[in-house]
């Protein structure tokens, strides 16, 4: 019985964490000029141009931005959803329509936002129909704008469902109805209720979640891909193409963004799990 652990982890281990590991090693090699095609030995090189630029620092904060912005959004149309429609919900026809865009990959979301969401897309024509605007091109930019107006607006489609199904569960387990009946019954009113009984509640159960779905969006690579610009690009997009650079000499760039990424997101996942453990153990 307790060879069956052990073998789990020893099959996490092999299968998950190694390969992870591995992979890093070599970024870190490459970017450090170990390794690679043109190498010439240890260099610090790749690193210092890479940071002096600005692009790596500018690039994570507008990842930052966008992912952050896309989470509020999220959790702030979720909680109006899953507390103030609860009863629609329970209906099989608006559950399903809720809950489809889980279903939905990201690269489908992405085109779905450009037909939606474009100069030439469908509510800009609607708009003209409806003499908001007289002709197409003063529709506002929402795709590949500076602002990533349509990547948070798709990140939303498509996070904003989870965090709904998320707070139904724990409104429920967490036995919320009842608390908020008790503290109606001590005199409390509507807002006293929302905001101090049921929101905290909800968040102390899924801030870690909503932390990792952070993490998530700061690293995803389809929508911004297509509906991003071309400067400044999420940390993903950024790390690709400088993979894929046509100079060999500039590759290793590439790799010392991944690595600075990596560490970056590895080193907030492990405070965060660090602090979930150590609340437990008190």
């Amino acid at each position: 019985m307790k060879s069956k652990p052990a073998f789990g982890l020893l099959f996490f281990f092999l299968l998950g964490l190694l390969p992870f590991a591995a992979a890093l090693v070599y970024a870190l090699l490459y970017s450090l000029g170990i390794v690679g095609i043109l190498s010439e030995g240890v260099s610090l090189a790749y690193w210092h141009q890479v940071l002096q630029s600005g692009e790596l620092l500018g690039s994570f904060l507008y990842s930052a931005l966008l992912a952050g912005t896309g989470v509020v959004l999220s959790v702030t149309l979720a909680l109006w959803i899953s507390m103030g429609l609860r009863t629609s919900l329970q209906h099989r026809f608006w559950s399903l329509l809720l809950y489809f865009p889980l279903a939905i990959p990201g690269m489908v979301a992405s085109f779905l936002s450009i037909q939606l969401l474009s100069k030439a897309g469908f509510f800009s024509r609607i708009s003209m129909k409806l003499g908001w605007i007289d002709r197409l091109q003063e529709f506002p930019d929402w795709i590949n704008d500076s602002y990533g107006i349509g990547i948070i607006l798709t990140f939303v489609l498509i996070v904003s469902p989870f965090f709904v199904i998320l707070f139904s569960n724990v409104y429920q387990n967490e036995r919320i109805a009842e608390l908020s009946t008790l503290a109606y019954s001590l005199g409390a009113h509507g807002k006293q209720v929302f905001w101090q009984v049921t929101l905290p509640i909800l968040f102390s159960k899924t801030k870690r979640i909503m932390i990792l779905y952070f993490i998530f969006l700061l690293g995803s690579y389809e929508i911004p891909l297509v509906l991003g610009q071309e400067s400044p690009q999420m940390l993903s997009v950024l790390i690709i193409r400088e993979l894929k650079q046509f100079d060999l000499k500039l590759i290793p760039e590439g790799y010392v963004v991944a690595v600075a990424y990596t560490v970056v997101i590895a080193i907030a996942a492990l405070l965060v799990f660090r602090r979930r453990e150590v609340q437990v153990h008190e």
